[in-house]
């Protein structure tokens, strides 16, 4: 997979779609391994998904925070997703469109395509944005 940032596009970030507390169920962060920690020893995060769940619907936030050799000043993006429904996999469909809404586009739908495609799409957009050794920290409430 890959994928690739316009600086140009609208990004959107809906707020109400951040929906902490009993909602929270996930947050996926890809970390540099070849960046200095910070001062508390905790590795910078280059980008953050969290995904809630209300029981029929999905909403996933984004935030991608880093500065490398692509983006010395820094790309400070965020967007949001929801997706609803029954019958596939809304955490990748409301994730896909949060991405899509932070001005990335991947040449390959995530929409639905589950937890592998969620790592994916995240270590594609790590790789276009020019993050060295990404990992990927998963973490549950």
């Amino acid at each position: 997979m890959k994928a690739k940032y316009n600086p140009a596009a609208k990004t959107k970030f809906t707020t109400s779609h951040r929906k902490e507390g009993k909602c929270f169920f996930r947050s996926i962060t890809v970390i540099s391994l070849a960046a200095k920690p910070w001062h508390d020893g905790r590795m910078p995060e280059a980008i953050t998904a969290r995904i809630y769940g209300t029981g029929s619907s999905n909403t996933a936030c984004v935030w991608i925070n880093t500065t490398t050799k692509k983006h010395p000043d820094g790309l400070h993006v965020s967007g949001s997703g929801k997706a609803g429904g029954y019958g596939y996999h809304r955490p990748s469909a409301a994730l896909g469109q949060a991405l899509s809404n932070a001005g990335f586009a991947l040449s390959e739908s995530i929409s639905g395509r589950g937890e592998s495609a969620m790592r994916e799409a995240l270590l594609a957009i790590a790789a276009a944005i020019g993050v060295k050794r990404p990992a990927i920290v998963e973490s549950y409430p």
